[in-house]
C-alpha cells in the first residue's frame, strides 16, 4: 500500500525531531508535503488529519503514521484541549536489496548472517495498540531526553524510537493473530509441537500426518500459507538450531553430531548446515569461543 510505512531489520529510522504540542483553541493540521515520515500520538482530545483525500480522526490514546511525499492537511476540527506528541523521522532503505516480508510464526535460526536481517516490518497505519497505555510516558521521556545536549544524543533517541516502533509492529501482529485464531492456527501449533519433539530425527511426513490425523498435503499447504515456510524448512531450521547448540556446548565432533541428529552421513549433514547457515560446521567451529 502506498500509504504504509515500513522499517527494515538492518537499519533504524533516523529521528529529525520529537516533541509535544497542545492547543487550547480549534486547530487545523498544517497543509504540507514533507520529505520525511511523521508519527502522531494523541494523549488527550482528538485531531483531524486528511492524507491524500482520506480523513482520519485520531482520538485519545491513538496514533497515526503520515508518509513522506504524500499531501496531508487538516480542517479546523481538532478539538480544543488536544495534546499530541509527534516524531519526524526518515527511513533508510538500501534500494539494491530486495527486502522480504517477515512472518513471525515458525522457528528462527539462532545464528544470523547479515542477509538474515534483510526483511521489512509494516508499521500499523492508524489506531490503538496494546502498548498505548504506556506510550505517553515513553514519548514524554524520549522528548525530554532529546533536549539534553550530549554526545550521540539523537542516535540514542533514534534507537529508542526504533524499539518503540517495533513494539507497535508486534502489537499489530499479535492483534491480527488473535483475530485469525482458529482451526488453522491450532494446527500450526500442533505441527510445531511435533517438529520440536522430533528435531533430532529425519523428517517423517507420514508420522506427522498420523499424529495430526490429517492429510499431509493439506497440512503442508496450510503451514506454508500461514508461516511463509514449508514444514520441511521449519524442521530443518529446528535441527540446525540443535546442531548449533551441540557445537557450542559439547565436545562432540561433526560426525557424532550428524549421527545424533539422525542424518544419513556427516557429508550430507555438512551440506545441509552450509545451505541453511551459509558456512560449513567446521568453519563455524573455528570461530567459537568455548
Amino acid at each position: 500500500m502506498k500509504r504504509d510505512i515500513y522499517l527494515t531489520a538492518d537499519r533504524f529510522p533516523l529521528v529529525r525531531d520529537i516533541g509535544c504540542n497542545r492547543t487550547d483553541d480549534w486547530y487545523s493540521h498544517p497543509d504540507r508535503v514533507l520529505d520525511y515520515d511523521v508519527f502522531l500520538f494523541v494523549a488527550e482530545g482528538g485531531m483531524q488529519v486528511i492524507e491524500e483525500g482520506i480523513e482520519y480522526f485520531v482520538g485519545a490514546n491513538e496514533h497515526l503514521f503520515l508518509k513522506k511525499r504524500l499531501h496531508h492537511w487538516g480542517r479546523p476540527e481538532t478539538l480544543p484541549g488536544t495534546t499530541w506528541y509527534w516524531i519526524h523521522f526518515t527511513t533508510i532503505v538500501d534500494e539494491r536489496i530486495e527486502y522480504k516480508r517477515q512472518l513471525s510464526i515458525g522457528p528462527e535460526l539462532e545464528y544470523y548472517f547479515s542477509d538474515h536481517y534483510q526483511y521489512a516490518l509494516q508499521l500499523p497505519k492508524f489506531g490503538a495498540a496494546a502498548l498505548h497505555r504506556t506510550t505517553e510516558q515513553r514519548l514524554q521521556s524520549m522528548t525530554e531526553s532529546s533536549r539534553i545536549q550530549r554526545a550521540h544524543r539523537m542516535t540514542e533517541i533514534s534507537l529508542q524510537v526504533y524499539q518503540f516502533f517495533l513494539g507497535l509492529h508486534q502489537s499489530a501482529v499479535n492483534r491480527e493473530k488473535a483475530a485469525k485464531s482458529g482451526k488453522a492456527e491450532a494446527h500450526i501449533g500442533r505441527i510445531m509441537t511435533y517438529l520440536i519433539r522430533h528435531a533430532e530425527e529425519e523428517f517423517d511426513a507420514k508420522g506427522l500426518s498420523e499424529y495430526m490425523n490429517l492429510n499431509y498435503s493439506h497440512l503442508s499447504a496450510t503451514f506454508s500459507k500461514i508461516t511463509g515456510q514449508t514444514i520441511i524448512e521449519a524442521h530443518t531450521r529446528l535441527r540446525m538450531n540443535k546442531a548449533l547448540h551441540l557445537l557450542r556446548t559439547t565436545s562432540l565432533n561433526i560426525s557424532e553430531i550428524s549421527e545424533r541428529l539422525g542424518f544419513q552421513n556427516p557429508f550430507y549433514f555438512s551440506r545441509v548446515f552450509k545451505k541453511v547457515l551459509g558456512e560449513s560446521p567446521s568453519c563455524y567451529m573455528n570461530h567459537l569461543y568455548r
